[in-house]
């Protein structure tokens, strides 16, 4: 017995940690965010929509534990953009070093556990990968053969007018034409999964990511004029492999309502979780552990320090 603690306690303090951050606005909450996943063993990743002003990011955030990527483009939701800054974060982050695990978050997230409460759990669940995969089609989690069949073309410039001009052609494609396109033979052998945008992957099924996309580029392509591709293009990849059966639900707690936005978290939606050593949800991807929340608001101050002080 005591064997099992010693070694649960040296697989703790050996995980290595990549923290994959999409950030867009709020340099001080971002702050709060790293400093409360901070600990031993822990890289931080962060792209800046191209959009923002990445001054204010870096004026406020200077560690060495920090690296904003350099490649940076122009968010849009809905869009390849979100996949593309999503590789690039996963690209600079295997080639600086071996991590046991990547976790992809926004800049809006928050823990719902403490650093080492994280790290624990990843040691205690290691060979596990944490996404949501629903095969397509399925109505139940709202992931519709349309995300395939539309065509979408996607635009990087933030023009104005060229915005406009894509949405105008993408209506006339999708809506007066009611074009579609042949995913079937586009994805080959290939079964469409999706899930929710955000997960936790072992650095070998990332390194499989990577690799499987160098070596069919075809996919890449058929993605890129996909309906929200960033909810299915690494989840389509990861289940057509042997890594599917390593798969559980994601580690991210979103309370949605009736829009296609989650709502923002407050302190009434937080306190159900005060008391709980471990805190579980049910979403599409079954039931199983969250470790983090989103969105938060701006001005949520008051809903992180309880967070703080009675969960995390």
């Amino acid at each position: 017995m005591i064997n099992i603690k010693i070694i649960s306690i040296v697989d703790t303090l050996t995980m290595n940690l990549a923290y994959l951050i999409l950030a867009h606005n709020n340099p001080k909450h971002l702050q709060k965010l790293i400093n409360s996943l901070d600990t031993s063993n822990v890289h931080f990743f962060v792209h800046v929509d191209n959009k923002s002003d990445i001054l204010p990011f870096q004026a406020t955030i200077s560690s060495n534990k920090v690296t904003f990527i350099p490649e940076r483009s122009n968010i849009f939701w809905g869009e390849f953009s979100m996949v593309k800054a999503t590789i690039d974060l996963m690209k600079t982050a295997l080639d600086t070093q071996i991590f046991d695990y990547l976790i992809l978050i926004s800049g809006s997230d928050y823990p719902l556990k403490n650093a080492q409460y994280i790290k624990y759990f990843f040691a205690k669940n290691k060979g596990s990968e944490f996404i949501n995969l629903v095969e397509i089609p399925n109505e139940q989690a709202s992931k519709n053969l349309n995300r395939l069949y539309q065509y979408r073309i996607s635009f990087s410039s933030k023009n104005i007018f060229l915005r406009v001009f894509r949405r105008i052609i993408n209506c006339v494609i999708n809506d007066l034409f009611h074009w579609r396109r042949n995913y079937k033979k586009a994805l080959g052998e290939l079964k469409p999964y999706a899930g929710s945008q955000w997960w936790a992957l072992s650095g070998d099924a990332c390194s499989y990511i990577l690799n499987f996309i160098a070596r069919n580029p075809e996919i890449l392509k058929f993605f890129r004029t996909a309906l929200i591709p960033d909810e299915s293009f690494f989840h389509t990849i990861l289940a057509n492999s042997d890594f599917i059966t390593k798969v559980k639900p994601n580690l991210t707690f979103t309370k949605w309502s009736d829009s296609a936005h989650p709502e923002y978290i407050t302190i009434e939606i937080v306190q159900n979780f005060q008391g709980m050593d471990a805190i579980y949800n049910h979403n599409i991807g079954g039931y199983g552990e969250v470790l983090f929340a989103r969105k938060f608001a701006t001005n949520s101050e008051e809903v992180i320090k309880f967070i703080d002080d009675y969960i995390a």
